[in-house]
């Protein structure tokens, strides 16, 4: 091979060395810029992420506060920080939205807000069960009727709103309809110690008794703890109170953090006269969150602050209720009667 090939070829290989060295410097450079870009990217969406949770956060504070028209505003930005993405948190907070409208008298923007929910998602039991419940509130038992029906048939093995339905039949004086959403839920089926816990439920509330406790006793058997609860309160609608103190104070034991048994317990103490045990019992559920069970347990605690010749503490607790639910008219003439002892 002549000195000039063995230059010319180690030319070329030079070169092509070059090349691949400006070629992977390329390559570098663009990994780089896509790294930036992609982490300029997570960072927007961290901080699209971060408004939508703050505005959310916004809306629920306004409405604690009563601040309906703020809520509105706050869960629409929370809303338009999504660009048009719909996933669960969304849906959340259309649902919050919805109450924060008909809260502020605006029920035609509410109706609108739960019709689009159904609009997305056809088969949306919750959100026909809640526009079910607007209407209810306005008196349209039709419509009402109507969207419950709906909810009822998407409702599969939702044990809840079966149950959830029937007490707003209940309260709409719709007894009948109310049970046959109760039998809808039986017949929803399933083996598990959970369908065994809500079957028994449900046929609790249906007042059959009998096949609750064959139910219960299946769950119970399946080491569900809820049945129970229900199981108790099973005892206490057939008088069998001191089967049903020993089975709440067992849940009890086991289940501190649940106000129903706690309230449950508490009734049945002040029933038998045993005031500092009811009021231990009811002073534990008003410390967790009672929910909608928390009128019940203060209305009891001021019987048994009363019927224990505590006046001062009940007149306390009862200036407090009639704060909370300044409808109650009993409790009224009751706080009256307490200004006096």
């Amino acid at each position: 091979t002549s000195r000039g090939e063995v230059e010319r070829r180690t030319l070329i290989c030079y070169t092509k060395a070059d090349e691949s060295e400006a070629i992977m410097k390329k390559i570098k450079y663009m990994a780089v810029v896509l790294a930036a870009g992609l982490l300029l990217a997570g960072c927007e969406a961290d901080e699209t992420q971060n408004n939508k949770d703050a505005y959310r956060q916004i809306g629920i504070n306004c409405m604690q506060e009563g601040d309906y028209e703020g809520a509105i505003d706050a869960f629409q930005n929370a809303l338009d920080q999504s660009l048009a993405v719909v996933g669960e948190e969304e849906i959340d907070t259309c649902y919050y939205k919805a109450a924060a409208q008909y809260a502020a008298g605006k029920k035609e923007d509410a109706i609108e807000t739960y019709q689009a929910l159904i609009d997305y998602d056809k088969k949306n039991a919750q959100a026909y069960f809640l526009l079910g419940v607007l209407y209810r509130k306005e008196n349209d038992m039709d419509k009402a009727k109507e969207n419950f029906d709906l909810a009822a048939q998407y409702a599969g093995s939702d044990y809840e709103m079966y149950i959830a339905l029937y007490h707003e039949c209940y309260a709409a004086g719709m007894q009948t309809e109310g049970q046959e959403y109760l039998k809808k839920g039986i017949e929803a089926g399933g083996k598990s110690a959970e369908d065994y816990t809500q079957r028994g439920r449900i046929y609790l509330l249906l007042g059959d008794y009998d096949n609750a406790e064959t139910e219960l006793t299946t769950a119970i058997d399946k080491k569900s703890t809820e049945a129970s609860l229900y199981m108790a309160q099973l005892y206490e609608a057939k008088g069998e109170d001191e089967k049903a103190t020993g089975l709440y104070k067992e849940y009890v034991d086991e289940n501190q953090d649940n106000p129903t048994a706690l309230i449950c317990l508490g009734r049945m103490e002040l029933e038998k006269g045993n005031y500092d045990s009811a009021i231990n019992f009811l002073k534990m559920a008003l410390d967790l969150d009672a929910g909608s069970q928390k009128q019940e347990a203060q209305r009891n605690l001021i019987l048994a602050y009363e019927q224990s010749g505590d006046f001062a503490s009940a007149k306390s607790e009862m200036e407090d209720y009639t704060k909370n639910y300044p409808n109650d008219e009993e409790a009224a003439r009751e706080y009256l009667f307490l200004m006096t002892r």
